[in-house]
């Protein structure tokens, strides 16, 4: 009997027009109707119209808006493939589409085997009797009609959708829904082989391994059942091994027999397992699970090795001591951990463009910064296995959707049968999965139901739903669930994002998880509420903010645009209303101007001054068993699909902004924070003077699973006094002890008796390693609104370079490699200070910004901060902060 082979067929596509569909560009072209080689594959027709330069690139300018001719169109690929030699009478030949996107009809030499209307169902097709003989040519070719002409002969048969979100034919497809426009990224309907396809050939093959675990509570033991599904004339026996990380066999080799149905399992019990963490929790050890399917004789017709994490997830969901509700919290191990997260959109308008390496870059940014969850969201795709080995190896638990957003779904025969078979091929692939933490049935559904003001009985959890208001219940309360239970019972399903389970709505802040889009969208609540905006795990929230200047120039070149109420740069922010939301935000906390590089760096402070005060407000709610009234915060969102103005705080090209680093310093393993009370001396004028002047209680996290003692360094300075002013210490210690996992409340600090009604205190405080003196967390609070500062006219900051000549590492931040030290100091208080490298214009777009150990902080006079940065490549440096164009900019001194 033959060995499993795969036969790859990456080469030798070409593409050409299909069909126009009574769309003129075809005749304006005529090129697209002659067959062309493939670029590169996988593909999607976009990416072989750019490469021949018949579409201009959509990431410039307005070009998307030229391109949309392309998704109304039917395109062909097409290519041919040899038949291999050796196969006998025990042979089977399978074709295998990985995903083919999305309205495919496939055919093998002139014959029709496949036609599939889902992007998300990979397909396995049995070709052993339609192939040439040995060595002989096979024409495979595959004809994609237009999704947007496809969902318009849906919505005539089953009807118009209910939609908030773009086009309402999407509803019809299970095709990834952003494609059809978001409020973040453009339309673009893509179609094409998008994932691989190959031969794959085989006398019997393993079709599945499905690995669970029992891990004693004193992780003392794991036992691990191992069940084994083939495919093909029955095989006998799999034999399984299983390698520690360093590749040390932990167990004897185990033999499962298989049943008449091509089944089996057995279990092993491994003694002091080395257990998988999440990020910052611990290591992320993986084991290698190897099995092997053998015949008769003993020859072994297929192998499959699984990278397998061994490790406890659950939703914890208890009552509070102090607060209504239940908590909503993920225990690891039989540990209760704050969850730090990004929500994460597709990589790319252009999936297969995301290759492995820019996975692992996203994924290690995302360990950089001190996530520990990544949310994938359930307008795009099921993600990859690059995705997943990325956050595997890194620590990232993954929530992930399931593929449904802001949608009014059918539950007609036809696509319900579409969605089963979808979910089930999904689940089954990423269940062994270390970092899967969560399974939800989709985003907002629950919500946009809600907007719509339809009334239904969000209690009723049973149905039958096919004849009610909300129909798309079907999938996500009864579908979906079942279908967990019967795969993966061990993985938490969850029905929606936000989901209340026990409250009246979906938006429920005593239940469940919450999208916290109070500030911004909706009532466009002050950011300086955060803290009154709590759920028990904030699933969703953000704040727009401008890319950095360099991806500004890449998508507004010309001279023309570079103003904030350009045709273009409004072009690149698709969210509805943002450019007058961004004017309110920014015209509440500070004066800026309309020169554009000073607008998108007020922009940049704004989101980093949302973000910090959401994650310092909601990190001081997980306060220890009993007191975790938030115990997540998963901002919206991580990464852009293209160059753009949104709320992400890594742009397309991997570009940190400057919230990002903001972020780093409030989900650090240590961090601190600071409550003025109240926040602004100009809150009301009737009050008397002397009620302005402030109080501040103080607190500080410690993420890490050991108690931790620290030194409190607190200093006080009057902006307008122009000096330093005393404390009074009576209510905090200097010598403080942060407790492990959660918040500490350090004391609340009283206005010293030398304080006046004038003073504006800034307040910094500090925690220093009692042993190295070094600084592991910092946080300056500043009276606000921003806008009302007199900023000293004199201000003048210095910044210096040095070479490191042994690499620099800070146990609490990072034990990346870092080549120099930029020193910065200032003769005045600084707000937001922006280190950025000088570029001279000759640098390659694909050339990576530099990586700080810290960035957009604050400094006092007299302070000097050392950051370390890695790839800073011998440039200078410059520095940006708050109203540097009302004083003049600071220039680098080097």
């Amino acid at each position: 009997m033959a060995t499993k082979q795969q036969h790859g067929l990456a080469a030798g596509w070409k593409w050409r027009l299909a069909n126009a569909n009574g769309i003129s560009k075809a005749d304006d072209i005529p090129d697209l109707k002659t067959w062309t080689p493939v670029t590169a594959f996988p593909s999607v027709v976009q990416m072989e119209l750019l490469a021949k330069k018949i579409i201009p690139d959509p990431n410039v300018g307005e070009n998307e808006r030229q391109i949309q001719w392309v998704g109304g169109m039917d395109w062909e690929y097409s290519c041919s493939f040899p038949t291999p030699k050796g196969l006998d009478n025990s042979s089977i030949a399978d074709l295998v589409f990985e995903g083919l996107d999305t309205f495919a009809n496939v055919f093998l030499n002139g014959k029709e085997i496949l036609k599939s209307d889902n992007m998300f169902i990979p397909h396995r097709v049995n070709v052993t009797s339609q192939l040439q003989p040995e060595g002989q040519e096979n024409e495979l070719s595959i004809l994609f009609e237009s999704a947007l002409k496809k969902g318009s002969e849906l919505e005539t048969k089953f009807g118009a959708r209910k939609q908030v979100i773009r086009d309402k034919r999407r509803s019809h497809i299970r095709k990834a829904q952003y494609q059809w426009g978001w409020d973040w990224g453009p339309v673009l309907v893509t179609a094409g082989p998008y994932m691989p396809i190959y031969l794959e050939t085989y006398s019997a093959r393993l079709e599945d391994v499905y690995i669970t675990t029992e891990l004693a509570e004193d992780h003392s033991t794991a036992t691990l059942t191992i069940a084994v599904q083939a495919a093909g004339p029955p095989a006998k026996v799999a034999k399984v091994s299983i390698l520690d990380q360093a590749l040390s066999q932990v167990s004897d080799e185990l033999e499962i027999a298989l049943d008449d149905s091509k089944k089996g399992s057995a279990t092993v019990t491994i003694t002091d397992p080395k257990l998988w963490w999440p990020n910052g929790q611990g290591a992320q050890h993986l084991y290698n699970v190897s099995v092997s399917l053998m015949d008769g004789s003993s020859s072994q017709l297929d192998t499959k090795t699984i990278r397998y994490g061994i490790r406890t997830i659950k939703v914890i969901q208890r009552p509070l001591d102090n607060a209504p509700g239940k908590t909503f919290l993920f225990n690891v191990n039989g540990r209760d951990i704050f969850s730090q997260g990004g929500n994460w959109i597709p990589g790319d308008n252009l999936l297969p463009t995301m290759t492995r390496e820019r996975y692992f870059d996203w994924v290690r940014l995302s360990q950089y910064h001190h996530l520990n969850m990544i949310r994938v969201w359930g307008g795009g795709i099921y993600e990859t296995e690059d995705f997943f080995d990325a956050c595997d190896e890194m620590g990232m638990l993954v929530w992930h959707d399931y593929a449904f957003a802001c949608g009014d779904y059918p539950v007609h025969k036809e696509f319900l049968d579409s969605v089963k078979a979808e979910a089930e091929a999904q689940t089954i692939r990423m269940r062994n999965r270390a970092s899967l933490a969560l399974l939800c049935g989709d985003n907002e559904d629950f919500g946009i139901q809600d907007f719509f003001g339809e009334p239904y009985d969000f209690k009723d959890h049973e149905g039958p739903f096919e004849n009610s208001t909300f129909p798309a219940r079907k999938i996500f309360l009864d579908v979906l669930p079942k279908l967990c239970e019967r795969l993966c019972p061990a993985i938490q399903y969850w029905p929606s994002s936000p989901w209340g389970e026990e409250g009246t709505n979906a938006s429920d802040t005593t239940f469940g998880d919450l999208h916290q889009w109070a500030v911004w969208h909706g009532p466009q609540h002050a950011y300086q509420k955060y803290g009154e905006l709590s759920g028990r795990f904030v699933s969703e929230f953000g704040m727009h903010g401008f890319p950095i200047m360099r991806t500004v120039d890449v998508f507004a070149p010309d001279l023309k645009d570079r103003h904030p109420q350009s045709r273009t740069i409004d072009c690149h922010n698709k969210g509805h209303g943002a450019e007058t939301r961004i004017a309110r935000y920014l015209s509440e906390n500070f004066r800026y101007d309309m020169k554009l590089d000073n607008f998108a760096y007020c922009s940049q402070l704004l989101q980093s001054e949302a973000y910090g005060y959401a994650l310092r407000d909601w990190k001081r709610k997980f306060g220890g068993k009993g007191k975790e009234e938030c115990a997540g915060a998963i901002i919206w969102q991580l990464n852009d699909v293209y160059p753009v103005t949104s709320w992400a705080y890594i742009d397309y090209y991997l570009r940190p902004k400057p919230a990002f680093y903001t972020i780093r310093r409030n989900f650090a393993p240590i961090s601190v924070g600071i409550e003025r009370t109240p926040r602004s001396r100009w809150i009301d004028e009737d009050k008397p003077k002397d009620s302005y002047i402030p109080n501040f209680a103080l607190f500080a996290h410690n993420t890490t699973p050991a108690e931790v003692k620290c030194t409190l360094q607190l200093r006080a300075y009057d902006l307008y006094g122009g000096k330093e002013v005393e404390l009074d210490w009576t209510g905090v210690s200097s010598e403080v002890t942060l407790s492990a996992g959660h918040n500490t409340e350090l004391g609340s600090l009283k206005p010293h008796a030398s304080w006046t009604e004038e003073t504006l205190v800034i307040l910094d405080a500090s925690l220093l390693d009692p042993s190295t003196k070094k600084v592991v967390a910092r946080f300056t609070d500043w009276p606000e609104p921003y806008r009302y500062l007199q900023w000293p006219v004199d201000t003048k900051v210095t910044v210096s370079v040095q070479n490191m000549k042994n690499d620099h590492t800070n146990t609490y931040i990072s034990d990346t490699h870092f080549e120099d030290v930029v020193t910065v100091t200032a003769n005045q208080p600084i707000k937001g200070c922006w280190l950025e490298p000088v570029y001279d214009g000759n640098e390659k777009q694909d050339e990576p910004e530099p990586l700080w150990e810290d960035n957009m902080f604050d400094l006092l006079p007299g302070q000097e901060i050392e950051v370390a940065v890695k790839g800073l490549r011998g440039r200078k440096v410059n520095v940006r902060f708050l109203a540097d164009w009302e004083v003049g900019p600071a220039k680098a001194h080097l």
